[in-house]
C-alpha cells in the first residue's frame, strides 16, 4: 500500500507539472500570437512574423515575440492539443513573406541571416521573384547566388 502511495504521488506530481508547463506555454505563445496580430494589422509585417528585435530590446522591456515563436512553441508538440491561434499563426506567418517590398525583403535578409534563418530562404526566394519581374537583374543575380551558396537544397 506503502509503495501505491508513492506512485500515485509520482503520478499526480508528474501530471501536475506537465499541465503547468502546458498552461504556461500556451499563455506566452497566446501573448505572442497578439502582439503578431497587433503588428500585423499595424503594418508591421517583420515584427509580426520575427517578433520584437532583441538587439533593440532593452532590458526592462518584455519581449514579444511573433508568428514564427508560436508556430515553434507547438510544432514539435507531442502530447498534448494545439491551441487553435497554432493552426492561424502558420496560416498568416506563410502570408507575410509575399507581402513585403523589395527593400523590406533586403533589409530582413540583412537582419537575419546573421540572427535567425528561419524565413530567410523564402525572403531571398521572393526578393528574386520580385527582382525579376521589376527587371532588377542586378539584384536577382544576388539573390540567385545567395540562394546556391547559403541554402543549395532551396535553390
Amino acid at each position: 500500500m506503502n509503495m501505491a502511495k508513492k506512485l500515485s504521488f509520482i503520478v499526480v506530481f508528474l501530471a501536475f507539472t506537465y499541465v503547468m508547463a502546458w498552461v504556461k506555454a500556451y499563455n506566452q505563445s497566446s501573448e505572442y500570437f497578439e502582439y503578431a496580430r497587433q503588428q500585423r494589422d499595424n503594418g508591421n509585417l517583420t515584427y509580426a512574423l520575427k517578433g520584437m528585435n532583441k538587439l533593440e530590446l532593452r532590458i526592462e522591456e518584455k519581449y514579444l515575440g511573433g508568428y514564427q515563436q508560436v508556430i515553434e512553441t507547438w510544432e514539435s508538440s507531442i502530447l498534448g492539443p494545439r491551441p487553435g491561434f497554432y493552426d492561424q499563426a502558420v496560416k498568416e506567418a506563410e502570408e507575410i513573406i509575399p507581402q513585403l517590398s523589395e527593400q523590406e525583403l533586403e533589409s530582413f535578409i540583412e537582419i537575419y541571416v546573421q540572427l535567425d534563418t528561419r524565413y530567410v530562404p523564402e525572403a531571398a526566394q521572393e526578393l528574386l521573384k520580385k527582382s525579376k519581374l521589376t527587371g532588377n537583374t542586378i539584384m536577382a543575380n544576388e539573390m540567385s547566388e545567395f540562394l546556391d551558396e547559403a541554402f543549395p537544397e532551396q535553390a
